[in-house]
């Protein structure tokens, strides 16, 4: 999830890693093997994108979580990778599948405002993700339901506290 959080914080700096040898073939292979479960995916409807965001918050492993709010489309969130940072703004469907959220954050480094955006494709049970536009698709929620988002608001109270501190 750290290629996420990376991309939503807009990183400055951006950089390359290539893994070489059997671990890198195998990581091709299944880069290959969900490009073309994607190819055959259907896209998500707006409707359907806002149901699976609604009122939930998306957790970034132990390093952060974003609420989407209903009222008003609130968009909170917080961040530990690259030091403390927070974001609000609010999120909305361009249509296509997509979600996206402009927010303005806040660090020791100051305040940067940033717009992210993120493609839905699904087969099945399976939702498909990848930042738009060209990231890199991964499995969002698996056949079984399973997904990094939950039900009610993981971010404001933790926003509450940065913004205490900052």
């Amino acid at each position: 999830m750290n290629r996420v959080l990376g991309n939503l914080l807009g990183a400055a700096l951006a950089c390359s890693v290539f893994v070489v040898g059997p671990q890198g073939a195998a990581m091709a292979k299944a880069a290959n093997r969900i490009d073309a479960k994607v190819a055959k995916a259907a896209v998500v409807s707006d409707e359907d994108v806002y149901q699976l965001y609604k009122n939930r918050s998306w957790r970034w492993g132990n390093h952060g979580a974003a609420y989407f709010a209903v009222q008003k489309r609130q968009f909170t969130a917080w961040s530990t990778e690259g030091g403390k940072s927070y974001g609000e703004g609010i999120w909305f469907m361009p249509g296509s599948g997509k979600l996206c959220f402009r927010a303005t954050w806040h660090g020791s480094w100051g305040a940067k405002t940033s717009l992210s955006c993120f493609e839905h494709r699904q087969a099945g049970k399976v939702i498909y993700q990848r930042k738009s536009p060209g990231g890199d698709w991964y499995e969002f929620r698996d056949r079984h339901g399973k997904s990094d988002l939950r039900n009610g608001d993981y971010a404001s109270k933790k926003v509450k506290r940065f913004k205490a501190k900052l």
